[in-house]
């Protein structure tokens, strides 16, 4: 376990145990996007903003590329709680998209805040570690092809800590901030991401204009030829 100590209280930055449950997909939901499952382990990254004393200590951040335009509606993710290994009141939420800078996270593209839990909904203890699912909807955000980071963080008093799950079949690295320093992580989180591809096609209204402003011109065209 990889500890650290900012004013005197202490933080874990990861908490990583031996995995004991088969994989959890949380993959599946309509309109999916991207996913990284669960492993159905008891790796936990600390993300979380601390109400009390800490403010926003620790982030972490996983990477998704899309390969066309996309509308992302919606987002799921695993995590969990430890230092102690018991459920904490979560009042909020915070998931960011971020561009991808030289594959690290960039510039935040756009922030979602939710009061709430985001849904939290028990899955297992795992190693005496209480494992949960969350999901967010939310209006569309617009991404074109390529990299993206997204980071998931809760308003939360410590103690405890929550941290994001690890997941698979991503590329094997995600960041965290965690007190002022960024670490890679050889780990995957567990996250899926839910939208619609960005239609090309005019709407009715349009093509309605777009004709109407055709049979205008083709009535000026006559008149200049009569």
């Amino acid at each position: 376990m990889n500890l650290r100590c900012p004013k005197a209280l202490w933080l874990a930055a990861l908490l990583v145990f031996a995995l004991s449950v088969s994989g959890f997909a949380q993959c599946g939901h309509p309109n999916e996007l991207y996913c990284q499952p669960w492993d159905g382990g008891s790796n936990l990254f600390a993300s979380q903003n601390d109400t009390i004393s800490f403010g926003n200590f620790a982030t972490v951040y996983d990477n998704f590329t899309l390969s066309s335009s996309e509308d992302i509606e919606s987002l799921h993710w695993v995590g969990g709680y430890f230092n102690p290994p018991q459920q904490g009141p979560i009042t909020a939420w915070t998931a960011t998209f971020w561009t991808n800078n030289s594959g690290q996270p960039g510039t935040a593209i756009t922030a979602i805040n939710q009061a709430g839990t985001a849904n939290e909904t028990f899955i297992s203890n795992v190693n005496g570690f209480p494992i949960y699912s969350y999901d967010m909807s939310f209006a569309s955000v617009n991404l074109s092809p390529g990299e993206y980071w997204v980071s998931v963080v809760p308003d939360l008093g410590f103690p405890p800590q929550w941290g994001w799950a690890s997941g698979t079949g991503g590329d094997g690295i995600a960041w965290q901030d965690f007190s002022g320093v960024r670490t890679q992580l050889a780990f995957d989180m567990a996250f899926a991401i839910d939208g619609h591809g960005v239609s090309t096609t005019p709407e009715p209204g349009t093509l309605v204009m777009l004709g109407t402003g055709i049979l205008g011109l083709a009535g000026t065209i006559r008149r200049k030829l009569s």
